[in-house]
């Protein structure tokens, strides 16, 4: 059994920081607050992931994705618009948001559901400098990466403590369906307003 548990903890250290990386790419933060809460030591057998080498890997990914996206809406406008013809409200609104926030809409829209991977299209879209861009986009997703990161190990370490004190094995099952639950209604009602 416990050959077994060796062999998953090292696969998971391979395989984990891989999936955080394609998942990072993409603009999705739920592959890096497991991998904190991973890293944390919430499970003891599985230690294999670290915190530091997981938020370096999300922040370049998440660089690179919407760099990728920028770039993508830069040089290639009619290609572009062509898959996202459904997503004029969105489109529209970031525009607004930029035009409001200016270069400060690069860091706020990496924590927004449902809009993330339609901001930096539009920023291509639009006459914004492409260092700058980069410039911002690369601060703001080292940003994102220790916010979410930090948040997220921190909350690993509670989990563990809180379970040290408690040891009632049917209550994290409970509280984990309650968030995700909680979790679920709170990101459908914000997309809805978007």
């Amino acid at each position: 059994m416990e050959s077994i548990l060796d062999t998953l903890s090292q696969s998971i250290g391979l395989w984990g920081y891989i999936v955080l990386f394609f998942y990072s790419f993409g603009g999705g933060f739920i592959a890096l607050v497991a991998a904190g809460i991973l890293s944390s030591g919430v499970i003891e057998s599985i230690n294999s992931l670290n915190i530091y080498i997981c938020i370096l890997i999300a922040s370049i990914a998440n660089f690179i994705g919407s760099s990728l996206l920028f770039f993508m809406a830069r040089y290639q406008k009619k290609e572009v618009i062509k898959y996202f013809r459904s997503h004029r409200r969105k489109i529209a609104l970031s525009h607004i948001w930029i035009k409001k926030y200016s270069y400060f809409i690069i860091f706020i829209h990496k924590y927004l559901y449902g809009i993330k991977t339609i901001v930096p299209l539009v920023i291509g879209f639009s006459k914004f400098k492409h260092n700058k861009f980069l410039l911002y986009n690369f601060i703001s997703s080292f940003i994102w990466g220790i916010v979410i990161g930090g948040f997220s190990y921190a909350m690993g370490d509670f989990i563990r403590t809180t379970y040290d004190k408690y040891a009632n094995p049917y209550i994290f099952p409970i509280i984990a369906i309650v968030i995700i639950g909680i979790l679920t209604i709170f990101l459908n009602k914000i997309t809805k307003k978007i």
